[in-house]
């Protein structure tokens, strides 16, 4: 994959008409901090974001070149948080986490099932109890989604913290190993929440 590079020059301006000004010049306001990193407020260029962020993704580490003191610094980032215009896509501000390669870190994984569940030949609904997860490793073992594969379980079965932590012994998972994040639940399960549901609204 290719190397993430983005541009960042030092901001010593800061308030809202400072702000509006740097966005009309094309630029967009931003924030490092880290560990071991004083924070420092930033502007990286709104044109050469947008490209950027067409392959980003939450698990994506960013090399930095960060223009100072007339010099070029090369720093190991992620995205730890992204501020957006109300109702609209514009980027507002940015948040960079300053990374050391050698330190773990943790990061929010996107959690995605895989095959087919045998419960689902008896009508079983697979539910999802959850989408994301975080995980603490350094970041070169950082996955880009952490994959579950659903195919031995039948109706009443679950998938636990506990199983990925034995699948992927080289990260540490900051959920309790007994929560789950997968479990085939039996079709008259997922019909009698539908009509309480329904009966609830009725009432109402």
């Amino acid at each position: 994959m290719e190397e993430m590079v983005i541009t960042a020059e030092i901001r010593k301006e800061k308030g809202k008409s400072a702000i509006r000004k740097i966005r009309k010049q094309g630029y967009i306001p931003a924030i490092l901090y880290g560990k071991d990193t004083s924070t420092v407020m930033l502007t990286i260029f709104e044109r050469e974001w947008k490209r950027l962020s067409k392959n980003l993704k939450k698990t994506s580490i960013l090399k930095m070149q960060l223009k100072k003191n007339g010099q070029i610094e090369d720093l190991s980032v992620m995205v730890k948080a992204i501020q957006k215009e109300v109702y609209k896509d514009n980027i507002l501000h940015i948040d960079f986490l300053h990374i050391s390669m050698g330190r773990k870190v943790e990061v929010e994984v996107p959690i995605h099932l895989t095959g087919q569940a045998k419960g689902i030949v008896n009508n079983g609904v697979v539910e999802q109890h959850l989408r994301t997860i975080v995980v603490e490793c350094l970041p070169v073992r950082i996955p880009e989604k952490i994959d579950v594969d659903v195919t031995e379980l039948d109706i009443g079965d679950s998938i636990h913290i506990s199983d990925l932590s034995r699948a992927y012994p080289e990260l540490k998972f900051l959920e309790h190993p007994e929560v789950a994040v997968v479990t085939v639940i039996p079709p008259e399960t997922g019909e009698e929440a539908r009509v309480e549901e329904e009966t609830e609204k009725e009432e109402a």
